[in-house]
């Protein structure tokens, strides 16, 4: 599995790469197993857009909830299960996000400015790479792309170098 990054020079035109890339989704061109938009405001604030692919911990909680409320309805002694289902939810959620990582995402939409987007896909290595070659193609070489392969240690140590290191120590206390 690999990821693409690929930078549009405004919000209108990543939601332009974001649909095109659902399309071929949809047409079975490609295999995609998370798809995203990427932007940063006037303020410099990062917005992530997920497609809704995959569970996050939110997501399970809120359907956590709305089936452990169901089930007390129907069993009034049985309304904590909607707190149990919540947090069941959010478990789940947690263990099923597996779609690009919100950090890395974060990271870099900090480094585009206000008004820019960049979409993510996660997909297959041949997925990846003929989305990478289809950009180039069809902006010949004029957008920028980049792809992230999770397991090239080399690459992470690589991005890892312009990580600043801590000047002081740092304590975690139990929460």
């Amino acid at each position: 599995m690999k990821v693409i990054a690929i930078k549009a020079d405004s919000r209108e035109h990543g939601e332009f790469v974001l649909e095109s890339l659902q399309q071929a989704v949809s047409r079975s061109r490609v295999a995609l197993d998370d798809l995203a938009l990427v932007t940063r405001d006037d303020d410099g604030k990062v917005q992530i857009q997920q497609t809704g692919g995959d569970v996050t911990p939110q997501k399970g909680a809120k359907r956590g909830a709305l089936v452990g409320a169901l089930v007390g309805l129907a069993a009034p002694p049985l309304l904590g299960a909607a707190a149990v289902g919540a947090g069941v939810g959010a478990l789940y959620g947690r263990l099923r996000d597996k779609g690009i990582d919100d950090d890395l995402m974060k990271q870099i939409g900090g480094t585009i400015s206000s008004g820019e987007a960049v979409v993510f896909a996660l997909g297959s290595d041949a997925s990846v790479q003929a989305i990478a070659d289809k950009v180039r193609d069809l902006t010949h070489g004029d957008m920028e792309t980049l792809v992230i392969d999770p397991d090239d240690e080399g690459f992470l140590r690589d991005a890892a170098v312009d990580i600043p290191a801590p000047t002081q120590t740092i304590w975690k206390l139990p929460s």
